[in-house]
Formats: structure tokens, C-alpha cells, sequence
């Protein structure tokens, strides 16, 4: 009876052991399968700190090219601004100069025993037809103030309005520079074409060639633009214009534009 007993009481104790031995095994596995998890969050917390770090870097890097940018378009604004100078400054120069050279021709003119008309048979003083001065200078004073459409629509009238008159190569002559600031280059070149060929004693026509030589630069015409100032240089050589067309092809030589 008492060897029943014991046995009952070792049977009871082995299986108690058995199930602490099972629950001991149990709280291991939870233990590591928490460990995992938590290496998990600690890895993706270190993915999120080097993402977040190479953002940072590549936000800096695209703030740096964004500064560069607008220092580039700064400097092309102030390029523009410049390029817009000269040519306001060109377009003084060809003013100043046609103004001299027309108060030269008046000049010459006044030298003339009747300079306001012509006498008649009876004595009496014949009005002076009109010349167009007042017309051309109009007209010139709309393309100085940057009208250019306006003066376009002037120079082209006043061939119509005044076939007699002396100022018509150089009303030609601004027809043509009024187009090229327009950069309607082909415009340009046509009119510039159409003052060497009527008028080819004119004191414009040198200006005239190189203008229409870079009027062919513009449109890209390589062939027409080389020979055009290969021509005023060989026409005009030492001169302004002459300077100014080999420089051009200096610089079309620079571009491939052989």
C-alpha cells in the first residue's frame, strides 16, 4: 500500500517537472521571438535614418543647382540688357551719322545762287518742291523711339509721297535697319538689296551690304552671309565696315560655319 503511494507521488512530481520544463521552453521561444521583432524596428529605424540622411543630401544638392540657376539667368538678364544697350547705341551712331551727313548735303545746297527756288523767265522765285525732310525725320524719329512697325509702315510710304526726293536711299536704307530689329531678317535683306540696286552711288549702300550680310547670319544662310562680307571686305577694304565683316567671319569660323 505504502510503495502505491510513492509511486503515485513520483508520477506526480515527474509530470510537474515536465510541464515547468515545457512552460521554461515555451518562455524562451516568446523571449526570442521578441528579440527578433525588436531588431526588426531597430533595422528599419536605421533604413529610415539613411534614407532620411540621403534625402537631405540630394535636397541639398538640388537647392545648390536651383542657386546656380538663377545665377545663370541673372547673368543672362544682365547680358540681355547689355545686348539691348548696344544695340540702342548702333542705332544712335547710324542717327548721328545720317543727321551729319544730310546737314552736309543741305549745306551744299545752300552754296547755290537760288537756294529757297528757281527763277523764272519773269524774274519770280519758284517754290521748292517738297522735300520729304520733315516726313523722313518723322519717320526716323519713330524708329529711334523703338516704333519699329510704325516706322516700317513710314519708310515704305514715303517713296509714294516724295519720288523726288533726296532722302529717299537713306528712308531705304532705315526700312531695312527697322526690319532687322524686328528680326524679320528676310525683310531685312530684300530691302537692303533693293538700295544697292536702285541706288548704288549712295552713301549708305556699304553699310547697306554688311547690314544684309548679317541679316543672312541670322537666317542662318552660311553660304549667302560669307560671300556677302567676303564682298564688303573686298569692296571697302580698310574700313569700318570692312572690320566689322571680317570679325563676323572670324566668329562664323569659330561656330564650324566654314
Amino acid at each position: 500500500m505504502m510503495m502505491a503511494s510513492c509511486r503515485s507521488h513520483w508520477l506526480l512530481a515527474g509530470s510537474l517537472l515536465l510541464q515547468v520544463s515545457a512552460v521554461s521552453g515555451a518562455e524562451v521561444e516568446v523571449a526570442e521571438v521578441v528579440d527578433m521583432a525588436e531588431l526588426e524596428q531597430r533595422l528599419q529605424r536605421l533604413e529610415r535614418i539613411v534614407q532620411g540622411q540621403g534625402l537631405s543630401e540630394l535636397l541639398l544638392q538640388l537647392e545648390q543647382l536651383e542657386g546656380e540657376v538663377r545665377r545663370l539667368q541673372g547673368k543672362n538678364e544682365e547680358l540681355g540688357y547689355e545686348i539691348d544697350n548696344l544695340k540702342e547705341q548702333q542705332r544712335e551712331l547710324y542717327l548721328d551719322l545720317d543727321r551729319r551727313l544730310q546737314k552736309l548735303s543741305t549745306s551744299k545746297e545752300s552754296l547755290s545762287p537760288v537756294s529757297s527756288g528757281e527763277m523764272t523767265e519773269a524774274g519770280a522765285v519758284e517754290p521748292v518742291p517738297d522735300s520729304g525732310e520733315q516726313a523722313y525725320q518723322a519717320a526716323l524719329k519713330l524708329l529711334k523711339e523703338g516704333r519699329y512697325e510704325e516706322a516700317i509702315a513710314a519708310f515704305r510710304q514715303f517713296p509714294q509721297q516724295y519720288p523726288e526726293s533726296r532722302y529717299r536711299p537713306n528712308a531705304q536704307y532705315w526700312l531695312g535697319e527697322a526690319y532687322y530689329m524686328l528680326q524679320d531678317f528676310s525683310a531685312a535683306a530684300e530691302a537692303l538689296q533693293a538700295l544697292v540696286e536702285q541706288y548704288p552711288e549712295s552713301a549708305k549702300v556699304p553699310d547697306a551690304m554688311l547690314k544684309q550680310g548679317l541679316a543672312y547670319y541670322e537666317l542662318e544662310q552660311w553660304e549667302q552671309a560669307k560671300a556677302q562680307l567676303q564682298e564688303v571686305m573686298a569692296r571697302y577694304p580698310a574700313s569700318t565696315v570692312s572690320r566689322l565683316a571680317e570679325e563676323r567671319l572670324e566668329k562664323m569660323k569659330r561656330e564650324g560655319h566654314r
